[in-house]
């Protein structure tokens, strides 16, 4: 009873604070008119207020790179500017989202960049340019208007009226979404080039490597098998520390060499971790949660085991091994729309672990690089891995720095 009750006094607090941001804005917006908006300003969000990661951080790294006169900012929740503050580089300011300083921030920048809908913003004014650069990489779940049925009326409304003010949208480069202007309600302009984030997955950078492995305590010649399960919104986990010795073994004996399995949860399933990890004592496997960049993480893997994430896309750009596992998927297939099922996918798929560990055992190296090549041939997919510094360009001529 008192959980439920503190629930339901933080939602109501944050509802007021919200209303009380907004009434003072909109208070001050005949006077806010005549502040300018500063050509060299860009305001980013990912996720609604997470820390220095997704496609923003690759783009605005390059913008960095490039040594113009810019003013980056960054909206982030209160414990991100705490806690995270040294992840970000310099020439990034940090300031509080969904505070009146953050709407001031929007108000006078040149430049919108967001990876979700955003769900906390001013009038847009007539000179700022948004760029949507959404979050997901090679899809596979259906989004957006193809399950508009299915999603909160509440949402679709936002997602349309965010699509209506959007300038630039960014999407994989695949035939699976053959019409994004429809799927996303939008009818401006499309990148389809590459994705940001993947550009350090096609030009695999040793440094990355180097900087994962130190992180994660690992020796160069051990070989990481990455475990990254989605979301469970039954909220169960069914990962035991014997299965994953034995597919740490199997791998072993398949590959020849020294393998550590680090386990990444899906951030929804974070609190799980420490209930988890209490019950693995080996040091073979590897708690891989808290590391803050999923795709560098990505870059110095070997080997991807996961289930309906959009990481399979990483997997097929950079030619690596890629393993699926997915215990629940009748019942996903019936409650979730899918672009693609896992079968139609060029990976070995398993749906027990008995299963997962014989598709390791008998991995077939020359049959699995020519079932890839091959899907990659008929589903046009395809990455450019200067994605970051094409739309970079683009967003300097827009501000005409």
């Amino acid at each position: 009873m008192k959980s439920k009750i503190a629930h339901f006094y933080s939602i109501g607090r944050k509802v007021l604070l919200r209303v009380l941001t907004y009434g003072m804005f909109y208070l001050l917006y005949p006077l806010l008119l005549l502040r300018p908006i500063k050509r060299n300003k860009v305001v980013v969000s990912n996720f609604w207020g997470r820390g220095y990661g997704d496609n923003p951080k690759y783009i605005c790294e390059y913008l960095l790179n490039t040594g113009k006169d810019l003013d980056i900012v960054w909206l982030c929740k209160k414990e991100v500017i705490i806690n995270q503050n040294q992840l970000f580089p310099k020439g990034i300011r940090l300031v509080k989202t969904n505070s009146f300083r953050a709407l001031i921030e929007l108000h006078t920048a040149k430049i919108w960049m967001d990876n979700c809908r955003k769900n906390f913003y001013p009038p847009k004014r007539k000179e700022q340019f948004y760029i949507q650069t959404w979050h997901a990489g090679f899809g596979l779940k259906e989004i957006e208007h193809d399950i508009e049925a299915l999603l909160p009326k509440r949402y679709v409304k936002i997602a349309k009226k965010d699509s209506q003010m959007c300038d630039l949208l960014i999407f994989e480069h695949s035939n699976v979404f053959p019409d994004i202007q429809k799927t996303f309600w939008y009818d401006g302009e499309i990148f389809r080039e590459g994705i940001p984030k993947n550009d350090i997955v096609v030009n695999q950078n040793p440094e990355v490597q180097d900087k994962v492995y130190q992180y994660l305590n690992l020796k160069p010649h051990e070989h990481i098998v990455l475990f990254a399960p989605t979301f469970k919104e039954t909220g169960e986990l069914n990962i035991t520390e014997q299965f994953l010795l034995r597919l740490i073994e199997a791998f072993e004996q398949r590959f020849q060499g020294i393998y550590r399995l680090v386990l990444r949860l899906h951030p929804n399933d974070f609190e799980k971790k420490e209930q988890l990890f209490a019950n693995i004592t080996t040091e073979k496997v590897i708690d891989g949660c808290d590391f803050p960049d999923m795709q560098e993480l990505l870059c110095a893997t070997e080997v991807l085991i996961t289930d309906y994430s959009s990481t399979i896309g990483e997997m097929l750009v950079s030619g690596k091994r890629c393993f699926l596992f997915a215990d629940d998927y009748e019942t996903y297939m019936a409650t979730k729309g899918m672009k693609l099922e896992l079968t139609e996918l060029p990976f070995p798929f398993a749906q027990t672990e008995g299963a997962l560990v014989d598709n390791v055992s008998r991995f077939d190296e020359e049959a699995y690089r020519k079932d890839v090549a091959d899907f990659i041939s008929k589903w046009d997919i395809f990455e450019s891995g200067k994605a970051s510094m094409q739309i970079g360009d683009r967003l300097l001529e827009e501000m005409g720095v």
